[in-house]
């Protein structure tokens, strides 16, 4: 019989970080400086910085995004209580994903008006969303990597989130073909969605003592 090795997560999680960390920093390369002059008013000025508002919106937007899905991420892992190669490739593809916003922020930076650069932004976030949701399947579900003490209601909800942040996403993807502020409005509740944490449960004694006993009816034949 084949022995599957587990290894523990810390190496993972700051593998993850330095990948989050880096990203904040090419997003802070997206600014523009606006061309103030002393020889403007302070209304042509104030032209030239609206000029470079799509750059700072997007900004605003991308930290956020890469923020909270760093915040899911991190609680995420507090819940697993060991990884295998399948969870570290998961992984590295889920942060792939992350590290596409800054790209897809400075094209929405300069045509935030085209609908393709609305589509390609939730695109990237939709993908984030499904490779997070892949990502905490296999960990709560599929391998049982998730700690034992965590409540079935937090496994649930978490899933939950993710799928309803899924559904949204591709509905501003498909709207961006007729109004891509309506995409952008959609793309930022699906922020809200994620910025709202997960209270994370614990499972009590005779919880736990029923979910062992379902799992050893359905062990047997």
């Amino acid at each position: 019989m084949q022995k599957t090795f587990f290894i523990t997560t810390t190496r993972l999680e700051n593998f993850s970080d330095g990948v989050f960390t880096i990203v904040l920093t090419l997003l802070a390369f997206q600014f523009k400086v606006p061309k103030f002059s002393t020889t403007n008013t302070n209304a042509e000025n104030l032209q030239e910085l609206l000029k470079i508002s799509p750059y700072l919106i997007g900004f605003v937007f991308s930290f956020l995004f890469v923020a909270v899905f760093w915040a899911n991420h991190h609680n995420l892992y507090h819940t697993i209580k060991e990884a295998n190669s399948k969870l570290l490739w998961l992984n590295i593809h889920s942060l792939f994903w992350v590290t596409m916003m800054p790209f897809a922020i400075a094209i929405v930076g300069d045509f935030h008006k085209v609908p393709l650069a609305a589509i390609f932004l939730g695109t990237v976030l939709f993908m984030a969303s499904v490779t997070a949701y892949m990502l905490l399947r296999y960990s709560h579900v599929n391998s049982k990597l998730v700690d034992e003490t965590l409540s079935d209601s937090s496994i649930k909800y978490g899933q939950i989130k993710n799928i309803v942040a899924i559904i949204f996403t591709l509905i501003g993807i498909l709207s961006a073909i007729w109004s891509v502020y309506a995409s952008y409005s959609i793309y930022v509740l699906v922020l809200g969605i994620f910025i709202v944490p997960q209270k994370l449960e614990k499972q009590t004694k005779s919880d736990k003592r029923k979910k062992e006993l379902d799992q050893t009816n359905n062990n047997q034949p």
